[in-house]
């Protein structure tokens, strides 16, 4: 790991994966230390920023965004920047990813319908510096784990 950290640290950071809502004095209970040191090192993996932010995890489908979809962009590379910057922007682009390969980015797309979609890949194609685009429609998910195992 690029940054150190200690088995306190590995332990804090398995226990808020599971439940970023438990409290820092069950924590502390479970590790044998004083709710203060479980602040002071959260603290501090935030500022490292190992742990990047706490917050929710939601189903895309329960709140209609029922598409998923991966687009693979082949752009200029000298306009690669304005490529990745503009997908950074647009609302149904949920990840975007500099790639080596046949490609030069990937994109992961949540939106409504096929409709929906067909008008993101159309927006996606007329970005300044896209040459063409695959799409590969997601049938079903097998496995989506946002936790790093350490």
């Amino acid at each position: 790991m690029g940054t150190e950290i200690d088995d306190i640290d590995k332990e804090i950071i398995r226990m808020l994966q599971d439940d970023a809502r438990i409290s820092l004095r069950r924590i502390a209970e479970k590790l044998n230390v004083s709710e203060t040191t479980i602040f002071i090192r959260i603290k501090k993996l935030l500022e490292k920023n190992i742990i990047k932010r706490f917050t929710a995890i939601v189903s895309p489908e329960a709140l209609g965004k029922k598409i998923t979809a991966f687009i693979l962009i082949n752009a200029d590379p000298k306009k690669i920047q304005n490529v990745l910057n503009t997908l950074s922007k647009m609302d149904d682009v949920y990840e975007v990813y500099d790639v080596t390969g046949s490609y030069y980015a990937i994109v992961k797309v949540r939106t409504e319908d096929q409709n929906k979609l067909a008008k993101i890949i159309d927006e996606i194609g007329l970005i300044d510096g896209v040459i063409s685009t695959e799409t590969a429609l997601v049938l079903r998910s097998i496995k989506e784990e946002n936790r790093i195992k350490i």
